[in-house]
């Protein structure tokens, strides 16, 4: 079979193009591999980083401060939380443990939906009260979860999955 001119060229475009596109997707999943492996790399340090958990009484602390018992005081309500609420909870969470939002944040660039159920998930508020708190249904809190671990991590995880993660830093 002898190709006229004209298949020939059609040939060597649809070859080049096959090609561009094989390289195109290579460096692709090479920058979401090298992504993963920064990810990754970072959780380590976070770990290791919180090597010295905080002191018995520090946390003790957390859970008589006015904000915590405000948040009980919301849920006994069915109410959600307001600005000056979530910015009081984030100074209490971040003086116990040191640099928490930091290392959230570090990871993952979080929507204050994200950062909203990860602090809620650190004072040990269950998932169906983190719904009340947040304004929004245990599905999507739920989904929040095992998402944020997807995100962080690049591989399907459970939502206590992430609860386990938020908890050990």
């Amino acid at each position: 079979m002898v190709l006229t001119d004209r298949e020939l060229f059609l040939f060597i475009i649809c070859t080049v193009f096959y090609i561009t596109l094989f390289i195109v997707v290579l460096q692709s999943n090479r920058r979401k591999i090298q992504l993963l492996q920064s990810r990754i790399d970072n959780i380590h340090a976070m770990q290791k980083m919180a090597v010295m958990e905080p002191n018995r009484q520090d946390v003790s602390t957390l859970f008589i401060s006015p904000v915590y018992l405000r948040i009980k005081e919301y849920l006994n309500d069915g109410r959600s939380m307001n600005q000056g609420d979530w910015r009081e909870l984030t100074e209490a969470v971040d003086g116990v443990y040191s640099g928490f939002s930091e290392k959230l944040f570090s990871l993952y660039r979080m929507s204050e939906q994200d950062y909203h159920v990860s602090l809620l998930i650190k004072i040990r508020i269950q998932p169906k009260d983190i719904a009340t708190l947040t304004a929004h249904s245990k599905e999507s809190v739920a989904s929040t979860r095992s998402r944020l671990y997807h995100k962080v991590f690049g591989k399907k995880g459970s939502t206590k999955d992430w609860d386990d993660f938020i908890l050990s830093i």
